[in-house]
């Protein structure tokens, strides 16, 4: 089944079956144990209204970039904020809410690659699955992940943020430096997102191998966290009118995605 088949039966009476059900690509296993997301496999979802369309056309919202944000906070039966949802869940769940409103067809503005010319593609969100990935890191009941770094040869455990958590760090790391404390944004990511070296989860142990962590051991851990994540296929490849040239790309959120009439 795809990941936004909209057939399902699972719409709740209690919303008068102004609802329907969103997969998410994380299946809850992402998110903390306390996370009200924790071990959450779908979520239901609102279906788009006027109401939502104000949202949708808020200045102040779409002035501060915060509109999909407050969109998703409003159509959800969850109490949490979008920044504290995984980027691929909250793309799930506008891309679901895309297709209940307006349909599968999303025609997105292109510019070729070869040529320049301009040109509109088709793009079918229907087509939209989980990127298929198999893990060379080994996975812990907890949800974490566990890489061994090469220059140290030490083994670490490393867990997920989410935009919220990576946004506190952008903030402290800006503090900090007007503080005049030297930091940088990996040596705080790296704080945050290591849990034990070699099954110790001794913070001193573990600060002391983020202090001296090696240029390889920093590429190899970031590789990790990266290549860990849940994500969703979205590529496209499109022939241009213009010059016959194959363009390829990633699914982009232009200003027609809820506002097919633009």
């Amino acid at each position: 089944m795809k990941q936004f088949d909209m057939s399902d039966d699972r719409s709740s009476h209690q919303y008068g079956g102004m609802t329907h059900y969103v997969d998410l690509p994380t299946k809850g296993t992402f998110y903390p144990e306390n996370h009200p997301l924790h071990g959450v496999e779908s979520l239901e979802v609102k279906m788009l209204t006027t109401k939502e369309e104000d949202i949708l056309t808020n200045t102040s919202y779409i002035e501060k970039n915060i509109m999909l944000d407050k969109l998703i906070e409003a159509i959800i039966f969850v109490d949490v904020k979008a920044k504290e949802m995984h980027e691929v869940d909250q793309l799930a769940i506008l891309i679901a809410s895309r297709i209940e409103a307006y349909g599968a067809d999303y025609p997105i503005s292109l510019l070729c690659k070869n040529c320049l010319g301009e040109y509109v593609y088709e793009f079918d969100l229907l087509t939209v699955e989980p990127a298929e990935k198999t893990s060379k890191y080994e996975r812990t009941a907890a949800g974490t992940f566990i890489v061994e770094l090469p220059k140290s040869e030490k083994a670490v455990e490393f867990k997920h943020l989410t935009p919220k958590e990576i946004g506190s760090i952008e903030a402290s790391v800006e503090k900090m430096k007007k503080l005049n404390i030297n930091t940088s944004f990996n040596n705080e990511f790296y704080k945050r997102v290591v849990l034990s070296v070699d099954g110790s989860a001794d913070k001193d142990e573990v600060g002391a191998l983020i202090e001296s962590l090696r240029i390889m051991d920093s590429r190899k851990l970031f590789s990790a966290y990266k290549e860990t994540l849940p994500n969703l296929d979205t590529s496209y490849t499109s022939v241009c009118p213009h010059c016959q040239h194959s363009n390829e790309g990633g699914l982009p959120i232009q200003a027609n995605f809820f506002f097919p009439e633009l």
